[in-house]
């Protein structure tokens, strides 16, 4: 109970802390000591000093340092996630003079306030809020999945700029999930408890664009409703305006918008006064706008009034940690939706993994639908297979028969131990993290057996 009650306090600081026995085995720490090395702190706590710096979690330790030399050690370390930081190590002696336990404590060092050019409190601060965010919301399993390096990276990223009201352009491929972040930015914002008004710019009618961004006085045109009509502009008022596909933006509605954004006026169509607007923008393309803005199919004014702060969302291939938590997030929400009571195959969720996903998140949630829409059909299996339905149920004296496995024992426990191991993570939720901790092996292990399942599926 006194543990659990130091743990609380110590969950509570807002600087990195830890404690470890004097074999550098992690005994208690807070969540922001994980958060500025990017692992979860249920992963921390099972961790040792020595294996976090191997693995280059941490530049070096001054814990180990301080319980080899008996005596306090400071000095400056860089995390895994780029955290520069002087650290402080204390050890704790008995009465015989034996260490055993160091205190190690962090904080923002001075170089990397310079680096960063920012005051040295506001810094301070913003950090702060970082560490708070993500305490919060990051590693809140139900608000979004982040499961790999890069999305944990861009969700601290993104976490810094929606506190501020600048233009932000996402960058991404198809179904990489701009406008989910676009919605994250929002609602993070000071902007959060007004209008996030969304516009596809590719699939507005060309000749109703104007009049649905910039709204209508009655009569001012033919065909106009006779009491006129707000433009989506003034709707954001307040809030954010999300404008995704903007490359397909007409050049002549380019020159309107960049107009809007440099007087925070708008007017509407058959109207000669200018309402004053407050909004935050946030801009979405697939498309690499600064090429075009040098070929001429965009407005260089437009593109660098735009471009303030360009956020490149990583495709889905690029961060295979987080397919198999997207794949279950999803078949847990069609399988509440359709009733089933069922699971995806190992073999499904393996397949998925070595999948190239050029329709990235988009294609994911298409597949993993269709699997449950399927299943519908007279299916009556315990799981869902990718490629291949069951007719009936598996008796249980048919399970060794099932695995098809025969020869050496290596092979049928390999075989074995990758269906466990699926099957751990497919109760998971696809976290890495929880999974290695249910399985009893650090995250690494986890990645190295999952790499060499999908290895031996393509020989």
């Amino acid at each position: 109970m006194a543990k659990q009650k130091l743990g609380q306090i110590f969950d509570n600081l807002p600087d990195p802390i830890f404690v470890t026995d004097r074999h550098g085995h992690v005994l208690l720490s807070n969540s922001t000591t994980a958060i500025t090395i990017g692992m979860s702190l249920d992963e921390l706590l099972n961790s040792n000093v020595h294996d976090l710096v191997d693995k280059g979690y941490y530049s070096k330790s001054y814990a180990v340092e301080a319980a080899d030399k008996k005596r306090v050690v400071k000095g400056e370390l860089v995390t895994k996630l780029g955290f520069r930081q002087l650290s402080t190590s204390t050890p704790i002696m008995d009465d015989d003079g034996n260490v055993i336990l160091v205190l190690t404590t962090g904080r923002t060092s001075e170089s990397e306030k310079t680096h960063k050019g920012a005051n040295e409190q506001e810094f301070i601060s913003r950090c702060k809020r970082e560490m708070e965010y993500l305490r919060n919301y990051v590693l809140d399993k139900e608000t979004i999945v982040a499961e790999s390096k890069a999305m944990k990276k861009l969700l601290l990223e993104a976490h810094a700029i929606a506190r501020t009201d600048s233009t932000v352009v996402l960058y991404g491929e198809s179904g990489t999930g701009k406008e989910i972040l676009a919605k994250y930015l929002h609602r993070h914002s000071k902007r959060s408890g007004n209008a996030f008004i969304a516009i596809n710019c590719a699939t507005l009618p060309e000749h109703l664009v104007e009049s649905e961004l910039f709204g209508y006085e009655k009569g001012a045109f033919t065909g106009a409703s006779a009491e006129g009509k707000i433009g989506l502009f003034e709707a954001a008022h307040g809030g954010t305006l999300f404008l995704d596909e903007i490359a397909e933006l007409p050049l002549a509605l380019q020159s309107k918008l960049l107009r809007v954004l440099e007087t925070c006026e708008v007017r509407r169509l058959g109207s000669y006064v200018d309402r004053k607007l407050d909004f935050r923008l946030i801009a979405a393309t697939h498309k690499d706008l600064q090429k075009m803005a040098q070929e001429g199919t965009f407005r260089t004014d437009l593109f660098y009034r735009l471009n303030v702060i360009p956020v490149q969302i990583p495709p889905l291939r690029e961060r295979p940690e987080d397919i198999i938590a997207l794949a279950l997030k999803f078949f847990e929400f069609f399988r509440k939706k359709y009733d089933l009571n069922m699971q995806m195959s190992p073999h499904t969720l393996a397949t998925f993994q070595k999948h190239n996903w050029p329709g990235n998140v988009r294609e994911l949630r298409n597949a993993v639908e269709r699997l449950a829409i399927n299943s519908l059909q007279n299916f009556s299996s315990d799981y869902l297979d990718m490629d291949q339905r069951l007719t009936g149920t598996m008796q249980p004296y048919d399970c060794l028969r099932s695995l098809g496995q025969a020869g050496k024992l290596r092979d049928v426990v390999k075989f074995v131990e990758k269906q466990y191991i699926y099957q751990v993570l497919h109760d998971c939720g696809g976290r890495i993290g929880e999974a290695a901790d249910k399985l009893g092996i650090y995250r690494t292990v986890l990645y190295r057996k999952l790499k060499s399942f999908e290895e031996d599926d393509t020989v």
